[in-house]
């Protein structure tokens, strides 16, 4: 049980991306991401991947994300967040306050016919400080992400697509272990304004961590279908349904999220 109630807090980046996926901005633009996400879960993936009930929880976080190109080749990236955290009996706590602040940026290595590369590093400081919760666990140690990410513009079906693969490692501080993750994302413009979006989010501890929540390995993947309308040229709004569908020493969450993208 200590071990699902670590793991539920580090399943936050499996939304609709908070990112430009491989793409850099151009030199002097950029963009601003406001996501919102809000998921449940009452039930978790046992050590064999059965899933069984516990503990319930409800969590919502809140991510305001800058991306700005300091050159063609080069983006900057900072994301404040904002958590809230519930967890259920048989002992009811919470938390509310900042969650992780990323700062990094993301390098373009290679942009020809219609493929992108780039490569990606980003600091994640943790704001809940010693709250003393158990909402809390899995928010209080520093992370390093690096990440190696790779884009293509495509026709499918007569209608413009992307893929967007992503490979990272996370280097995680203090009592959590590494992590590797992957995350894949398709879309697809199926009208002048509309586009679809399919997403695959997988995450595989590197074995235990240390201490009493993190004393197991555990895995999650995570499938998620989305939807973007352009409101203009700069505004484009997105909505998406986020569900854990195979897991190890995890949680099964259900949960839908909102994103507002503002290009400058």
């Amino acid at each position: 049980m200590r071990l699902v109630l670590s793991v539920w807090a580090l399943m936050l980046f499996a939304a609709l991306p908070a990112r430009a996926g491989a793409w850099t901005q151009e030199e002097g633009h950029g963009q601003v991401i406001l996501q919102g996400s809000a998921v449940h879960s009452g039930s978790e993936f046992g050590p064999s991947s059965k899933l069984y009930d516990s503990r319930p929880y409800d969590k919502v976080e809140a991510t305001l994300v800058f991306e700005y190109g300091a050159s063609d080749w080069l983006t900057l990236i900072i994301a404040p967040q904002f958590l809230a955290v519930d967890l259920g009996a048989p002992a009811p706590t919470s938390y509310a306050g900042p969650g992780y602040t990323d700062a990094g940026a993301r390098v373009r290595i290679y942009n020809e016919n219609d493929v992108v590369v780039s490569a990606q590093v980003v600091g994640r400081l943790p704001g809940t400080g010693n709250s003393q919760s158990a909402a809390a666990v899995g928010y209080e140690d520093a992370e390093l992400d690096l990440r190696l990410l790779a884009g293509w513009s495509f026709p499918l079906f007569g209608k413009a697509a992307f893929l967007d693969l992503e490979a990272a490692q996370r280097l995680r501080f203090g009592d959590p272990p590494d992590e590797f993750h992957l995350d894949l994302t398709l879309g697809v413009r199926v009208a002048e304004r509309w586009q679809v979006l399919f997403q695959s989010f997988n995450v595989i501890s590197e074995g235990a961590g240390e201490g009493p929540y993190f004393g197991t390995s555990y895995e999650y993947y995570k499938l998620q279908l989305g939807a973007a309308y352009d409101l203009s040229e700069a505004v484009t709004l997105g909505v998406a349904l986020v569900s854990t569908v195979f897991a190890r020493n995890a949680p099964q969450e259900n949960g839908v999220v909102l994103t507002g993208f503002y290009r400058f």
